[in-house]
């Protein structure tokens, strides 16, 4: 699609983990789990990541956990552990402390990118080819779980988790790219074993801030922070949920009963209007309508993409629009990128997309992924945020 478009991608700076302990627990009790032995509190687990990269410096995922490991915690005991950044362990390491402790919600912490917190909402059954782990070694497979579902929507409340955070004053946004490395691996292991009925509980997942990194201008990210953000998520989950007492066996039989999903409902009109807007992009892009092209965004709006090593380049409209113009003024072959697929969310009042392409360019081929923010602007519905990345082959990365 575009002239920046790399082979694959790293995705965001992450380091797995679990963040979302506050929202798993809110929902704990209405869900159920298996029943800890009798006379013993409920756990909730926490997981972190251990330290990452050459230098190793310590993950903020574990830090903000490990001081909680064995305390009790409103009628709840809180086990913390430690996941190691090599891939293909989170499934294993998870399942055996799940049969363990028998959790009742599972909450895990991941080192994301700077200025804040992200709630992963989306979590995909595919690796970063090319990404090493801690015993630098790129993944044995390309999928997480052979056979498995594609993607797992998160099965927790992520906006309201995230409003109630930004209530407390903490910057937390709803995110819908969980960087295809050990962060995302973990949470699509945690709605697998979910949906295999190894834990009928919550799961949920929250990246969190590098340690030294800026807050603002004076404030930086210290080891106290992100283990006071961990106890408030905990705090946040209390005082979302009035169930946060251990129900009766026939309470959560009747709330599992109650969750059972149903059956998917036809398109709305809202979706068939997103879902149109997404192909008439697609078709002035390769219409080379730069105009309409432009019309797509906010005037604001910000392109951001990921290269093949990982790096993220951030781009303002007028800027971005300018160089697809010159991209299809210097090729010599025709360019046409269409939306294989489409996948859309809504959240109050924006939408989020994400669009699986293929460009055809004479002979060549690519494939790649569009994350879409979307608002409404005079009548129609328009760009706020694009983040797009190429995958390494002709298959979904």
């Amino acid at each position: 699609m575009r002239a920046s478009h790399g082979s694959s991608r790293l995705g965001r700076n992450s380091v797995g983990g679990l963040v979302v302990v506050a929202a798993a627990f809110a929902f704990a009790s209405a869900i159920g789990a298996a029943a800890p032995p009798e006379g013993e509190p409920p756990v909730i687990l926490l997981t972190g990541f251990e330290p990452f990269g050459k230098k190793k410096p310590p993950n903020p995922s574990w830090e903000a956990i490990k001081k909680l490991d064995g305390q009790a915690w409103n009628g709840y005991k809180l086990i913390a552990r430690r996941l190691p950044v090599v891939w293909g362990t989170p499934l294993k390491e998870l399942e055996g402390w799940i049969a363990e402790y028998k959790p009742v919600a599972v909450i895990s912490l991941g080192q994301g990118g700077e200025g804040g917190f992200s709630i992963e909402s989306w979590a995909y059954n595919r690796r970063a080819a090319d990404a090493r782990d801690n015993l630098a070694n790129k993944p044995s497979t390309a999928d997480v779980v052979a056979d498995g579902p594609s993607r797992f929507d998160a099965s927790i409340d992520s906006l309201k988790l995230a409003k109630k955070l930004a209530e407390k004053g903490y910057n937390v946004n709803v995110s819908t790219n969980a960087g295809r490395y050990l962060c995302e691996e973990t949470l699509y292991s945690l709605e697998y074993l979910k949906s295999a009925r190894k834990i009928d509980g919550p799961v949920l997942f929250c990246h969190v801030p590098p340690l030294g990194s800026k807050l603002t201008r004076t404030k930086f990210v210290t080891e106290d922070y992100v283990e006071h953000f961990a106890k408030d998520l905990l705090e946040t989950w209390r005082d979302a949920d009035q169930k946060a007492e251990p129900a009766e066996p026939t309470a959560l039989a009747a709330a599992a009963a109650a969750a059972q999903p149903s059956p998917s409902p036809s398109p709305t009109a809202r979706e068939r209007d997103v879902k149109t807007f997404i192909e008439h992009y697609f078709k002035c892009w390769s219409d080379q309508d730069m105009d309409a092209y432009d019309d797509c965004f906010m005037a604001d709006a910000c392109i951001q993409y990921i290269d093949d090593h990982g790096q993220l380049f951030t781009t303002p409209r007028p800027r971005f629009v300018a160089s697809q113009r010159e991209l299809h003024r210097r090729s010599s072959v025709r360019s046409i990128e269409v939306p294989e697929t489409i996948e859309i969310r809504f959240e109050q009042k924006i939408a989020r997309v994400v669009a699986y392409w293929r460009l055809n360019a004479g002979a060549r081929v690519q494939k790649g992924y569009d994350h879409f923010t979307l608002i409404q602007d005079r009548g129609a519905w328009r760009i706020v945020n694009l983040l797009f990345y190429a995958t390494s082959d002709d298959g979904r990365d």
